[in-house]
């Protein structure tokens, strides 16, 4: 919920507006779905934290546009003051390059180039944002996303480096004849 007072400390917005900024910008550590969000904002506007008011627009069904309360501010602040919690990493790609072996090269290579392709269309859309960011500075915010991006873009571009040479070692694995699987030489047990 918390994610949302943010959002709302840059301007007062619709559930929509906020579902389309947080894929506009924070999507790549934090992500939100409309069906986390309106419930979200109802518990928030229950609790005193935001306000809604209703725009009315030609053609258009009305929409609710939320703005944070001094209330919510005091409660953003509260949170934000609170160390963040070590996430416990679960990375799927990892756990099947893990046990590679049992699958071959050829299979992990399409995992690879399938991110390698994603994390270069990231780099690009960090791009974006980025000079996105440079036209805002009329936001106090702004320094702070260009902090949490530059975070983002040394990740990706490590994914990318990564992906690289984890795609030359499979590559020379693939050349290497591999020795079959009913013929492993058994370790031994304890005690024999």
């Amino acid at each position: 919920m918390e994610v949302l007072l943010g959002l709302l400390t840059i301007e007062p917005m619709s559930g929509y507006d906020l579902g389309q900024l947080i894929r506009e910008s924070i999507r790549h550590f934090w992500n939100e779905s409309y069906g986390q969000i309106y419930p979200n904002l109802k518990q928030l506007a229950a609790g005193g934290f935001i306000t809604g008011k209703i725009e009315k627009q030609k053609g258009k069904p009305d929409r609710q546009i939320y703005s944070i309360t001094k209330k919510g501010r005091e409660r953003l602040m509260r949170w934000l003051e609170v160390e963040p919690q070590p996430e416990i990493p679960r990375n799927e790609l990892l756990l099947k390059i893990f046990f590679g072996a049992q699958a071959g090269p050829g299979t992990l290579r399409n995992y690879l180039e399938r991110m390698l392709e994603n994390e270069r269309a990231a780099l690009q859309q960090f791009g974006f944002i980025e000079r996105e960011i440079s036209k805002n500075t009329q936001y106090p915010d702004a320094p702070y996303w260009q902090i949490a991006l530059r975070f983002g873009q040394i990740e990706v571009e490590a994914h990318v480096r990564w992906a690289e040479e984890t795609l030359a070692v499979l590559q020379k694995l693939s050349r290497v004849k591999q020795t079959p699987q009913g013929s492993r030489k058994e370790k031994p047990h304890a005690g024999e």
